[in-house]
């Protein structure tokens, strides 16, 4: 279980286990995302049902069948509605959802559905580090975090929490690495700075964007992708 290290009202920052080398080395071969609109940032991108498992004490993640990330335009604006299409996770992500999970105190009575991107944020002299594209904002699930697994040779990249709708933040944090913040994603905004290279040799920030929800409301699927595309009410 992660160790405490900050709490608010619906967040906390905590400590995670620390990944092995063959996670880390990951990193490296992410592709391209080709829809944060610039060569700024590289993804991968899986989603799980999680269980606990009383014998085990822990969490157990099923990777669940492959298919595209999708949000709605309603928690979206830039890029809500498009089927994003990624590779998958080519790692086992457990070690760290379940600390995130334990942190949260998910309830161990219910099955959860859980996203997790697996990212890096490049900045040079001719790439501008934008961490979040889209602006301050939710995602339109149950609870997040946003777990850090590296800090090369850059400054920026400072977690902001904020209330919903926006306006000054509230909390702010700059990941060290293997620390994570979870949050309550309904209750507030989230948002990142953007990252800087300390010298003409560039760095980057690796990182893994994670969402909970519970299997009943789960973002994964036909329905929820035929919704995701809806306007209107329940279009989420």
């Amino acid at each position: 279980m992660g160790s405490f290290i900050h709490t608010g009202d619906d967040y906390q920052v905590i400590d995670i286990p620390r990944p092995d080398p063959r996670v880390l080395s990951e990193f490296g071969h992410l592709p391209m995302d080709p829809y944060a609109g610039g060569k700024q940032r590289y993804r991968r991108f899986s989603q799980y049902k999680m269980t606990w498992d009383a014998a085990a004490d822990g969490w157990e993640l099923e990777l669940l069948k492959h298919r595209p990330f999708l949000q709605s335009p309603e928690v979206n604006s830039y890029v809500g509605g498009v089927q994003r299409n990624f590779e998958p996770l080519r790692i086992d992500p457990t070690p760290q959802i379940d600390a995130g999970a334990k942190a949260l105190a998910l309830d161990e009575n219910d099955d959860w559905q859980i996203n997790v991107h697996q990212c890096r944020v490049v900045t040079n002299a001719e790439v501008h580090g934008v961490s979040v594209p889209e602006g301050p904002h939710r995602d339109g699930h149950e609870y997040g975090m946003l777990a850090v697994f590296a800090r090369e040779n850059i400054d920026g990249g400072e977690n902001q929490l904020m209330p919903t709708g926006g306006g000054e933040p509230f909390f702010t944090v700059t990941l060290q690495v293997n620390q994570a913040l979870v949050y309550d994603d309904a209750a507030m905004w989230h948002y990142a700075t953007d990252i800087v290279p300390r010298d003409e040799t560039g760095g980057h920030r690796d990182l893994w964007i994670v969402a909970f929800n519970r299997w009943g409301n789960r973002k994964y699927g036909p329905e929820f992708e035929r919704l995701a595309t809806a306007t209107g009410k329940g279009a989420r």
